[in-house]
């Protein structure tokens, strides 16, 4: 037996510093006529300073998935390395069609590679910590069924909350109602919003003020890990690493007995959805 691990390019494995030796599918983002790969022709920091730049709600970045061209190409590439089975990572079937999208492609290869597709239900870098975590466990010799369950494990032991300062991009792309957008612009509502158990994105509390909707987030989050010490947590964020410092001292300050808090950009195939501005909180129980 010998396991392949395989992602997308939400899981944000290009900012993590070092080669994971994990396959990325990749996303395209658009701006009008310009098509750029994401994590090859355009960059976290370049995108964030260009979107936000942009005065109007159709000049907004759209995204497209990875092609079939791709998908096949990396599967017959790990035919050719000799693997026997694929398990792939992408994002959240609620938010993406590139996990059922390699579903559909795995029933072409039966019979010449074993292709596992695991519904994450998450995005970012909580997306991507699975992927790793499934590759040190490949590394340690473990099958894939021990590697299916435990990744069973943490996506049923998980929680996400993000703040987004510019609801516009959220409105374009079908999280609010353009009358509902407008509402909490007028307000200048600044949600919190929930990555729920089943993978998608909902309005958790509606909050005036950016930074009470910051604060609030970390409340939910010390919530969730009352009384738990063995976990894994995330602070990401698209380019306010202003308010991510702040954050940090927050955790420090309420669960100093937490360590290894890991800082991770979100990407802009992700960030062409949610826009710039935009901080979030992610744990993982791991028992």
């Amino acid at each position: 037996m010998k396991i392949a691990i395989m992602t997308d390019v939400n899981a944000g494995l290009d900012y993590v510093g070092y080669d994971t030796g994990i396959t990325c599918l990749r996303s395209t983002v658009n701006f009008k006529n310009e098509v750029l790969v994401d994590g090859i022709d355009i960059k976290a920091d370049e995108f964030y300073r260009r979107i936000s730049q942009i005065t109007n709600a159709s000049d907004i970045p759209s995204t497209s998935a990875p092609s079939l061209g791709d998908i096949y190409d990396a599967i017959d590439n790990f035919i050719e390395q000799g693997y026997t089975d694929v398990i792939h990572f992408p994002i959240s079937f609620q938010l993406s069609a590139t996990g059922p999208t390699v579903q559909q492609v795995a029933k072409e290869y039966h019979g010449r590679i074993r292709i596992h597709v695991i519904d994450t239900k998450l995005a970012t870098y909580m997306q991507g910590y699975l992927a790793v975590n499934a590759k040190q466990m490949v590394e340690n010799g473990a099958s894939v069924e021990e590697i299916i369950e435990r990744t069973q494990f943490l996506i049923n032991n998980f929680k996400a909350f993000f703040v987004v300062d510019d609801l516009s991009y959220l409105v374009k792309n079908g999280r609010l109602s353009n009358a509902a957008g407008f509402l909490a612009g007028l307000l200048r509502i600044k949600p919190v919003l929930e990555l729920t158990s089943d993978g998608k994105i909902v309005t958790k509390e509606k909050i005036k003020v950016y930074k009470n909707a910051v604060e609030r987030a970390l409340e939910l989050m010390f919530e969730f890990l009352n009384g738990k010490t063995n976990v894994k947590v995330f602070l990401f964020h698209s380019l306010r690493e202003d308010v991510i410092k702040k954050m940090l001292e927050r955790f420090r300050e309420v669960r100093p007995d937490i360590q290894g808090i890991e800082i991770h950009y979100i990407t802009p195939a992700v960030g062409a959805h949610i826009g710039a501005g935009v901080v979030g909180v992610g744990a993982f129980l791991l028992e």
